[in-house]
């Protein structure tokens, strides 16, 4: 994304690359945006721990409340795995769509700075309407609900706001040749891990041992650190970092604030009077009476969307032709991995839930919080990440290092192998009975959970930084930031898609879809045969792309990349 022109050669004053202030060795701004990140991370991902667990509880309480808590401790909505599995798709996907149009409003009307603090008010109110939502008479009840869905909404939209201007403001700390910029980037990205890896152990005790709206509530107060260290530390650390474009007027930005907070009010009234639901039951009953009909729309927009990509491909000048193609089928694979990935959050939370044993020394010893898991990843990376940043370091100073395809390969390889091992965890565990009176006989041990997120992390290290990477060089200059709003979009599909499919354990389980694989035979559940499905598409997809990698080389700029 170009830099507006008035932060290119900024004074010696501004707070920006020329003011000759640095902590370890870097503009003091990066750390404050690092800290300011970290909290909205900690919200962001401390909420979406507990989504999925909150919306399946059920309205007469947990399974098994923590002793000396009444049977109706912690009840909830009562949502089936669907209904609660689609929201959270359309949540997560729209957390990569909406910030393509944030940016462009930062851009082209109210700066960075503006959009980031409209981002964390509109953030820190869905978190309070989420606290709110579970509150004396709203509790439980239909407006109490539409509360927490506006709530949603209001998070979304500041998430759009927010989440690309922060990081197009730790780029206007450094010119553009300057050598720090990837190391600062790397910096910045373990906020956004600092934040996912803290908020499991403060949102997710809250939200499952306390109340889950004690949960939601806490995220709001990790909102509210970052948006108030942003505001106190912006005069003194980013001065004319994230102004308005020449000419804005200052009473735009208080607009989008507005517009924001009617567009989740109206998103919470819709689902009040029961349009989503009957959206969702149109679309559904479309599928089963019309499948042929629903296919063929299916294979018809995918088609088109091929087509579009390959005319755009073909405007552009010749020796940039291959590599804005090679963009578009690597955004395909992009798409095959975070669609398996965000099982995380849906379907692979709850098997950790209800099928994996959690107690850390024994049956009768302490149980671990499902939501903990979720730190797994963010932990991992903080080990892991240096060490493949020396890998392909030294790697490419032999002339080893893999090309772009392989890498992606390599972690669509490693996050099918993840799966791999959730299907041998899901096979030893026994269940009698189906739905409320659902009795598990014998659990998963906690190693296999473990062992998926660790190859799912290595996968993600393989394909996720590399990917972005390769989009800022490969992409024609005056199209980078369309080429990587489009990349987001991939993201928004893969993680509404993986939402969809995780839709679909209950009709499953029901015999209603049929796998081709049986592996859960005398379990009474489909848990293995459900996860082999992500064996079969992560790892074919990877075996795919390592094939096309020769054609897929000729097409890239430079080969040995």
């Amino acid at each position: 994304m170009a830099l507006p022109p008035q932060f290119s050669t900024p004074p010696a004053s501004a707070g920006g690359p020329d003011d000759g202030r640095t902590f370890l060795g870097h503009p003091p701004g990066l750390f404050l945006l690092f800290l300011v990140e970290m909290w909205e991370r900690f919200s962001y991902y401390g909420m979406r721990a507990l989504l999925v667990l909150y919306l399946t509880s059920p309205t007469s309480g947990v399974r098994k409340p923590p002793a000396g808590y009444p049977a109706d401790f912690n009840a909830g909505p009562g949502w089936s795995d669907a209904e609660a599995s689609t929201l959270y798709g359309w949540y997560t996907g729209l957390a990569y769509l909406v910030p393509v149009i944030g940016g462009l409003i930062a851009d082209k009307l109210i700066g960075t700075h503006r959009s980031m603090v409209i981002g964390g008010l509109l953030i820190m109110a869905g978190h309070i309407a989420l606290a709110v939502s579970g509150m004396g008479a709203l509790s439980h009840s239909p407006t109490g609900m539409s509360v927490f869905i506006a709530g949603l909404a209001m998070i979304v939209i500041g998430t759009g706001h927010f989440k690309p201007s922060v990081s197009v403001m730790v780029g206007d700390l450094y010119k553009r040749d300057d050598p720090r910029r990837d190391s600062a980037f790397s910096i910045f990205y373990m906020g956004i891990n600092l934040g996912a890896f803290l908020c499991a152990f403060v949102c997710g005790t809250l939200g499952e041992k306390v109340g889950w709206h004690w949960g939601f509530g806490s995220a709001a107060v990790g909102m509210a650190a970052g948006l108030g260290l942003y505001v106190i530390g912006k005069p003194l650390f980013l001065r004319n970092i994230g102004s308005a474009p020449a000419g804005a007027s200052p009473v735009v930005a208080p607009v989008f604030l507005a517009v924001g907070l009617g567009a989740a009010g109206l998103v919470g009234l819709a689902f009040h009077h029961g349009f989503f639901g009957a959206f969702q039951s149109w679309i559904s009953s479309f599928t089963a009476t019309q499948p042929t009909l629903a296919l063929a729309v299916g294979i018809t927009l995918f088609a088109i969307s091929v087509l579009a990509a390959a005319a755009f491909s073909l405007t552009q000048r010749p020796e940039d032709r291959g590599p804005v193609a090679s963009i578009f089928i690597f955004m395909f694979f992009n798409a095959f991995f975070w669609l398996a990935f965000e099982q995380a959050g849906s379907s692979i939370n709850l098997f950790t839930d209800r099928y994996t044993d959690l107690h850390i020394a024994g049956p009768q010893s302490w149980e671990m919080p499902t939501s903990w898991l979720q730190s797994v990843n963010p932990f991992l990376i903080f080990i892991f990440a240096p060490i493949f940043g020396v890998i392909w370091t030294t790697l490419g100073r032999r002339r080893m290092n893999p090309s772009q395809p392989m890498k992606i390969a390599f972690g669509l390889i490693l996050l099918g192998i993840g799966f791999l091992v959730l299907v041998a965890g899901a096979r030893g565990i026994q269940v009698q009975g189906q739905g409320e009176t659902q009795q598990v006989l014998a659990k998963a041990a906690l190693i296999y959970v473990l062992g998926a997120y660790f190859f799912h992390t290595m996968g993600e290290l393989c394909l996720s930084p590399t990917g972005l990477s390769y989009v800022t060089k490969a992409a024609p200059v005056r199209f980078v930031s369309l080429l990587m709003g489009i990349w987001f979009i991939s993201s928004f599909i893969a993680n509404l898609g993986g939402g969809l499919i995780a839709a679909q354990t209950e009709k499953i389980e029901s015999g209603k879809i049929s796998l081709p694989w049986n592996f859960s035979a005398g379990t009474g559940t489909t848990q293995a045969d459900f996860f082999f499905l992500f064996v079969v598409t992560s790892i074919g997809a990877g075996v795919l792309i390592m094939a096309l990698t020769p054609v897929l080389k000729k097409l890239m700029r430079d080969p040995n990349d």
